[in-house]
């Protein structure tokens, strides 16, 4: 069996457990996320008099860019270790005919400007 077929194979696998299987997989991540958005969303009812609704709403969108463009990078990350573009849809929860559609950047002859992932790493520097 291929190394895309096996691949193929646990990611359908993945898909097929039952929702509260899945999400344990992620579950505490989401608990730091959460906290950090609500200090964040705090931090900006200080400084800009928003509302906690507003705060906390304005700071998880900016982090769903983020992870957004976090996705991409991580998807051209995996092409380019091998993986497949079939493959690379599926563990984003997209149709592996759709692959380029969600993913514009894995064409051949895309181009590859910087995006916010970049712009935020840099600040960690």
């Amino acid at each position: 069996m291929s190394d895309n077929t096996t691949q193929r194979k646990a990611l359908r696998q993945l898909e097929d457990e039952p929702a509260e299987e899945r999400i344990a997989y992620y579950q505490k991540p989401f608990m730091v996320l959460w906290a950090a958005v609500q200090e964040a969303a705090s931090e900006l009812q200080d400084d800009y008099a928003l509302s906690p609704e507003l705060a906390q709403l304005w700071v998880a969108d900016q982090i769903r860019r983020v992870s957004d463009s976090l996705v991409d990078r991580l998807a051209e990350t995996a092409v380019a270790h091998g993986e497949s573009k079939s493959n690379v849809a599926r563990a984003a929860g997209a149709s592996p005919d759709n692959a380029l559609r969600r993913f514009p950047r894995l064409r051949a002859h895309a181009a590859h400007d910087r995006t916010l992932i970049d712009d935020v790493l840099d600040t960690l520097e």
